[in-house]
């Protein structure tokens, strides 16, 4: 059991986004790896003397800086997404949406159920091929919030309506039920037969 759970909450789906987000970074990240090895095959031994005659002492330092550049454009982009991606996931509760992310662990966002307006899935032509989408809240305060790349799109908006529903209902029933100050029949213990007639004697 999640230690961030309410009493009476339960977990109903934990994902991540839709792996397809990972398609440019990896595709970038090849590219940069080979650029490497070209480059380190023309900074060999034989074939750097052939192109570059009278700088063979610098041929190391070229290598180091040539590794340097590429292990730095790595980092700046490739793994940087596949990082984000490995620690971001989403958690639909019973009474919550919630993204966490980061390697601790650390809630970004949290938006309860009963503040959401509105649920409404969106998705692009690309991502009606692999089933993902962006689902977007309507908040009755502040803006809209987008969850992006959420995977089993349809799945996971039919879970988001029917919690939002069990929520709206219980929350409706709670205030149907509460007597409200003012209310002279609930004060009184009259029912509206009785209230008519004294409106009529009035």
């Amino acid at each position: 059991m999640h230690k961030w759970l309410l009493p009476g909450e339960k977990v109903e789906i934990r994902c991540r986004p839709h792996s397809r987000v990972l398609i440019w970074p990896i595709a970038v990240g090849l590219l940069i790896v080979l650029a490497g090895s070209a480059g380190l095959a023309r900074l060999q031994p034989e074939q750097f003397a052939q192109w570059a005659p009278g700088f063979s002492a610098w041929r190391e330092t070229f290598v180091v800086v040539l590794l340097s550049a590429e292990a730095l454009f790595l980092l700046l982009y490739p793994l940087r997404r596949v990082w984000r991606w490995t620690w971001t996931k989403y958690f639909l509760t019973s009474q919550r949406l919630r993204v966490r992310r980061g390697m601790f662990g650390k809630f970004t966002a949290t938006y309860p159920l009963e503040m959401i307006h509105e649920v409404r899935p969106t998705q692009n032509w690309r991502q009606k091929m692999v089933g993902s989408g962006d689902l977007k809240l309507f908040m009755y305060r502040g803006p809209m919030r987008t969850l992006d790349e959420v995977p089993a799109l349809t799945r996971f908006n039919g879970e988001t309506q029917q919690a939002w529903t069990k929520v709206f209902r219980a929350s409706t029933t709670f205030v149907q039920q509460t007597p409200q100050p003012g209310d002279y029949a609930g004060g009184v213990g009259m029912n509206e037969k009785e209230l008519r007639k004294l409106g009529r004697d009035h």
